[in-house]
Formats: C-alpha cells, sequence, structure tokens
C-alpha cells in the first residue's frame, strides 16, 4: 500500500555540503572564481541544475546562462554572485566538458520542411533536430538518441530515431512513453523471479518469533490494494497504557544481502505507482504473496509497540520479531463506516480521547472486537494528531482528484481524493512507528538513513510571503512554522485550497535520505526514518535489517555510513524519478482529455479561481485538474480592461478580477506540446465573497 508523502518540494538534492556558494571556493580562495563540473538536468522553465562531482548542493543555473548544453551534459560551470543574494550556489555554464549518448522520448514533428523531435515531457521548451526517422511518421512517439561527443560537441545534434513507441494519438502508449523517457524498470530479470520462487519457503523457516497470532489484528488499505505490508493492534498494559502494535511485514527474512533480490530491489529504490498500473520494486511472489499479510494466513513481521501515556505522549517503546494472523482485511470505507458506527458508542464522534481502549461487547464477536479495535485507533490517532499540530507540524493535506481510466487508456472520470478519519488514523500509526525506530537507533548510537527535511531556505519564503500577499494572504513572518500552519488553516475549503498547499509545497526542501542528517521539518519531529514500508521503499529495508542488528547487539555487522550514504543519495533520485513519472503520466491524461473534448466539441466547463494577474490576462488554477492555464484579457470583458499594477488585479467594466477571484471556464485551446491551456470565462458572472475580503467580480 502507498501512503501519501508528507512532504514533498521542487527538487531533491543528491548531498550535503556547506549552504553558501563559498563551499565550492578554495582556502582563502574567491568563492566565485571556482568552476564546477558536474551534470546537468533541465526543468520545464529551462532553469538548470548541475550536481557536482565531487558531491555537495546542486548549483543552480539561469534559464538565459545555460547556453547549449543539454541535459545529461557534464558541463563546467562558473559560480557568480547570485542576483537575489541567496544562499544557494547560482552558476553560468562555461563549456560542455563531454556529452554522454542518451535517449529522450519524443513526438515527431514535420516544421518548415525539417524534423524535429520535441519531448513528450517539456525541458526549456527543447526542441532537437531528427536525422535518421528510421521510418517514423510525424505524430508518432520516438526514442531518440542524442550521440556521445568529447568537449563542446555541437549545439544542435543531429538524433537518430532509435525506436518507434507509436502514434501519440493512442492512449494506451502513454504508460509505455513515460516509463521509455525516465529509463523505469519494468520486467524482472529471470534469476531475481527464480530467487523470489525459492526464498518464498522461508515462510515455513521464521526463527525465533513472538506470537501474536492470537491478538486481533487489522490491515485497513485502498480498496483496489493487492500487498498489504501493515497491520495494527491496541492494547493495554498492567498500568493502563494504551500499547500501539504496528505489524510490518518482515521482508528482511526473505530479501538478504547480496541476494539477487536484494541488488534489483536497491536498482528500482522504490514501487512506481502509475495511473494504470504499479512497477513495484520486489516480484509478485512476496509482495503480493508471502510479505503481504493477509487474513486468517500465518505471516512474519517485525512489530514495532509504542506506548502512550493518556495525553498521547510516547513512554515506552520495544520491537520484536513476531508471527501475526491478520483478523480482517479492511478497506477504508469500511473502517469509516465502523466508526460512524462505534461499539457501544465508543470512539463516538467529538468523544475526547480515552485513557485505555474500550472494551466490547460482552459477546465477544469477533466482528464487535474489530469494530472497537479500529474506533479506539482512530481516538488514539486524534490526539497524535492534534499533539503534532500543537508542535507546529505542517497540514499540507489539500484537496486532491484522483482520476479514473477506461479500458482504451483514456480518463473516464474524476472523483475527490478520498482522506478521512480512517487514512489518518493509518497514517499516525505508521508516523509513530517511524519515529519509535528512529529513535531507538539514534538513541543507540547507530548510523541509519534518516528521512530528512531540512528548514526551508530564505530566499524561497520570500517568494512565498510576495506570493501570499497578491492574494491578500499575510501570515507573519514564514521562517515560523506556526505562520506557515496559520496560512494554510485560512484557505482550508476555500477555492484557494489547493493552490496555496502547492504554494507552501514548492517553498520547502524536499524531503530525501541522508545519513548526515536528522530532522523533520514538515513533521516537527527530532528524529525520523522509513521502517514502514519495506515491499515498496529500499531505505525500510535497510532499516529493518539494522534495527535487527541493534536488537541483536552486533555492531560490528552494521553498514557503514558511507554505505549508508550511497543508498540514501540512490533512494532519493529513485523516488524523485518515480513521483515525477505519476506526475507525468497524469497530466499526459488529463491534457488528452481536454484535447479529445475540444476536438469533439463538447464544452469542458471548469471551476477556476485566478491566481495571478498581469496586463495580458488572468493566470488561473483549476482544483478539479489540478492544471493552471490562462484566461486572456479579451476574454475577461468586451470593454477596456485596466492592469492595476499597484494591487495586482484587473479591472474592467463588469468588476474587478483579483488573486482569488473564482470563476466559471470554459477550455477554448489546448496545446499539448507547450503545456499551455488558454481558458475563457462562462457569463454571465455572479459576484462571489472571498475570506477576509469585499465580494468581487
Amino acid at each position: 500500500m502507498k501512503k501519501k508523502n508528507l512532504s514533498a518540494g521542487p527538487r531533491p538534492r543528491r548531498g550535503r555540503a556547506p549552504r553558501t556558494a563559498a563551499g565550492f571556493s578554495a582556502a582563502g580562495g574567491d568563492a566565485f572564481a571556482r568552476r564546477v563540473e558536474g551534470v546537468l538536468s533541465l526543468a520545464r522553465s529551462g532553469v538548470g541544475f548541475v550536481s557536482p562531482a565531487g558531491g555537495g548542493e546542486d548549483v543552480i543555473v539561469p534559464a538565459d546562462r545555460v547556453g547549449g548544453a543539454l541535459p545529461g551534459d557534464t558541463v563546467r560551470v562558473r559560480l557568480v554572485p547570485s542576483e537575489r543574494g541567496g544562499a544557494r550556489p547560482v552558476g553560468e555554464i562555461e563549456r560542455v566538458v563531454e556529452r554522454g549518448e542518451r535517449d529522450l522520448v519524443c513526438t515527431l514533428r514535420h516544421l518548415g520542411g525539417s524534423w524535429i523531435g520535441v519531448p513528450i515531457v517539456p525541458i526549456g521548451g527543447r526542441v532537437f533536430r531528427v536525422g535518421d526517422r528510421k521510418g517514423a511518421r510525424q505524430g508518432d512517439r520516438v526514442v531518440l538518441r542524442l550521440p556521445a561527443g568529447g568537449a563542446d560537441p555541437p549545439r544542435d545534434p543531429a538524433c537518430a530515431v532509435a525506436a518507434v513507441i507509436g502514434a501519440e494519438r493512442n492512449p494506451s502508449l502513454d504508460t509505455v512513453a513515460v516509463e521509455r523517457a525516465l529509463a523505469l524498470p519494468t520486467a524482472f530479470p529471470d534469476a531475481v523471479l527464480e530467487e523470489a520462487q525459492r526464498v518464498s519457503s522461508l515462510l515455513h523457516k521464521p526463527g525465533p518469533r513472538e506470537d501474536l497470532r492470537a491478538e486481533t489484528v487489522v490491515t485497513i488499505d485502498p480498496a483496489a490494494a493487492k500487498d498489504f505490508d501493515d497491520a495494527l493492534s491496541l492494547s493495554v498494559d498492567g498500568k493502563g497504557r494504551r500499547v500501539l502494535g504496528v505489524h510490518i511485514a518482515d521482508v528482511s527474512h526473505f530479501v538478504r544481502p547480496g541476494s539477487a533480490l536484494d541488488a534489483e530491489a536497491r536498482r528500482r529504490g522504490t514501487s512506481v505507482y502509475l495511473a494504470d498500473h504499479v512497477l513495484p520494486m520486489l516480484p509478485e511472489q512476496l509482495s503480493n504473496g508471502v510479505c503481504s499479510l493477509v487474513p486468517g494466513e500465518d505471516r512474519l513481521a517485525f512489530s514495532a509497540f509504542v506506548t502512550f501515556d493518556a495525553a498521547g505522549a510516547p513512554v515506552a517503546r520495544r520491537f520484536a520479531k513476531t508471527v501475526i494472523r491478520s483478523s480482517r482485511r479492511l478497506t477504508y470505507a469500511e473502517a469509516l463506516a465502523m466508526l460512524a458506527r462505534p461499539a457501544d458508542g465508543s470512539g463516538a464522534q467529538g468523544r475526547k480521547p480515552a485513557s485505555r481502549p474500550a472494551k466490547p461487547r460482552a459477546r465477544g464477536a469477533a466482528d464487535d472486537r474489530i469494530r472497537a479495535l479500529v474506533c479506539n485507533l482512530r481516538e488514539l490517532a486524534a490526539q497524535l494528531r492534534r499533539n503534532r499540530f500543537d508542535r507546529y507540524s505542517l497540514d499540507l493535506e489539500a484537496p486532491e482528484t484522483e482520476i479514473r481510466l477506461g479500458p482504451d487508456g483514456r480518463i473516464a472520470g474524476f472523483a475527490p481524493a478520498e482522506h478521512d478519519e480512517a487514512h489518518e488514523l493509518v497514517e499516525e500509526a505508521m508516523l509513530a512507528a517511524n519515529e519509535a525506530v528512529a529513535t531507538e537507533l539514534a538513541h543507540l548510537k547507530v548510523p541509519f538513513i534518516s528521512r530528512f527535511h531540512d528548514l526551508p531556505a530564505e530566499e524561497k519564503l520570500k517568494d512565498l510571503e510576495a506570493a501570499l500577499a497578491g492574494l491578500g494572504l499575510r501570515p507573519g513572518p514564514l521562517s515560523d512554522a506556526r505562520s506557515l500552519q496559520r496560512v494554510l488553516s485560512s484557505v482550508r475549503g476555500t477555492p484557494l485550497d489547493w493552490y496555496v498547499s502547492t504554494l507552501v509545497l514548492r517553498s520547502l526542501k524536499r524531503a530525501e535520505y541522508s545519513a548526515d542528517h536528522m530532522g523533520h521539518f514538515g513533521l516537527a519531529k527530532r528524529f525520523y526514518g522509513h521502517f514502514t514500508s519495506p515491499i515498496r521503499r529500499y531505505p525500510d529495508l535497510v532499516m529493518h535489517r539494522q534495527l535487527a542488528l541493534a536488537l541483536a547487539g552486533d555492531r560490528a555487522a552494521q553498514p557503514k555510513r558511507p554505505a549508508l550514504r550511497a543508498v540514501a543519495a540512490e533512494s532519493t533520485q529513485a523516488e524523485f524519478r518515480a513521483d515525477q513519472a505519476e506526475r507525468d503520466l497524469l497530466e499526459i491524461k488529463k491534457y488528452r482529455w481536454l484535447e479529445d473534448r475540444l476536438r469533439a466539441g463538447e464544452p469542458t466547463e471548469l471551476d477556476a479561481v485566478v491566481v495571478k494577474c498581469a496586463p495580458f490576462g488572468a493566470f488561473v488554477d483549476v482544483p478539479t485538474l489540478q492544471l493552471g492555464g490562462m484566461v486572456r484579457v479579451g476574454e475577461l470583458s468586451k470593454g477596456h480592461v485596466r492592469f492595476d499594477r499597484a494591487r495586482g488585479r484587473l479591472v474592467a467594466p463588469e468588476g474587478e478580477f483579483a488573486p482569488g477571484t473564482p470563476l466559471r471556464v470554459l477550455v477554448a485551446a489546448v496545446d499539448f506540446d507547450e503545456r499551455r491551456i488558454d481558458f475563457r470565462p462562462v457569463l454571465p458572472r455572479r459576484p462571489a465573497a472571498l475570506p477576509g475580503g469585499a465580494a468581487v467580480w
């Protein structure tokens, strides 16, 4: 089961280094006289990021200083002073040191008598000249091979078609195109599959374990889930304190260091959850078989037990290899239904958390035991959640939309993504277990891979403050987590909810894996690591092994910090690649849906909100699609439209258009290659009141 990533951001870093350009300078030298060599990647905006070959923080290269360098090139960068005075290193590309051969997935276009490849995921507006088409035709999606070259290769190399994926109008090929574009591993090697078959027999060789098969234990997952890697229990100790049991599939029992399974899991780093299928980190014999905590079957687990006092503070922790038998496989909807109809009134809506779990009815039916367990877990989770937000953990659960695909690969419908009390109780239990394991390893002084989330950069907070001010929001100093939480709370449930949450996310640094740093800003936790999903995340598997060694007192066998650093860097990049694949495929599906409806002459009417105004029009956000676009001034009014620069709004005879103005819009034009949407407003418009302001149009 995939749990929501609680802290995301614009980009991961491959290492840590001093946070000023001086980190690259020679002793006593001028920081801005230094050159750095590294590999270039390009964002959609054209901004470059160069990862220094010797490690350290990425160097930002403004779009107008990238020159003719291409993504994947090894480049030499000269560090320059930041025009904004920020702490992150900034540079300009002086030369391409080497161009390695690489593939890009593009759409073939015939333009001005020449053939070009337009990347299916924009990279700074770049297009690529195509030499040998290998029979590919206009509109085909193709794999273009950028030729290798030495120093200072051609700025506009002719690329050859290495493979033809198929016509861009075929939606069933969207996933294949994204998988090829990001070089995602798909099929497992035969040696890995054969090993998975052999190690499955280890289920019947459990070794010494604590027997929990008589305990009431449940899994709670999405209805479509096939792998159940975590289960929950709740009991009371001799002092009347609640003991949360988080039971995680003991993947480390089956996947041993040095095995083919381990090497493949490390190479993949994470499972990838695409719109139409999953690319698992481990073969199905494990992920959906012996490592899946299916109900009514004996399964091997690694259990974390966290004891809480009446105030919801953790007061004790212990860990054990266990054998469990899940009492019930619940979906989130089934768990939510139990919360709406609790046993004996326990866990009723609005009730304060109990100091101990409520007892089931005397007849002791399994349904009553399970319902009581779920209700008591909800009460504990609500308390833990309140405690977390009291410490200024950030609530970034903005409304999201899930898409449903039809058998032809096209969007068949939209639905709000679920995030309710059932999701929250699982989420809080996983957070508690992750924190407990990280705290244990830290106290034992065992180096481990932490889930590290750094403080936001000052320049990012300045950008966020300016963007929020443009929306009429002034939460106070954003370096204080309380201010960030205030601004998120102020827009919850309004048209600006998703947009402001996105702005805040973009201002935060991306959570990463680190063997050198600890602390999680977004979750307000000092010690935090990933333990709860070893089926789908490699760092979790490593943490399982480390905890087992720590419990056995075997410090000599613990992996050394350099090895952990390597895994952390690889896993961070694998996660970034997986997240990008998920986003890219969803975006392709959404743009295809809009294009199809436009071609069919079917008006697509959507709710939008103005997020920024300019002299030429209003930028709008469509929360349902989680896409943005433009309404041009000519569409806003038949009369003269004036841009009020001081107040950041457009003034028309019909009224004002300001950041935060809700609009009903129609899709007027879609440009897939440029990822651009033009909207026009639906008339007549009616005034809408905004939080903290007067009615606007």
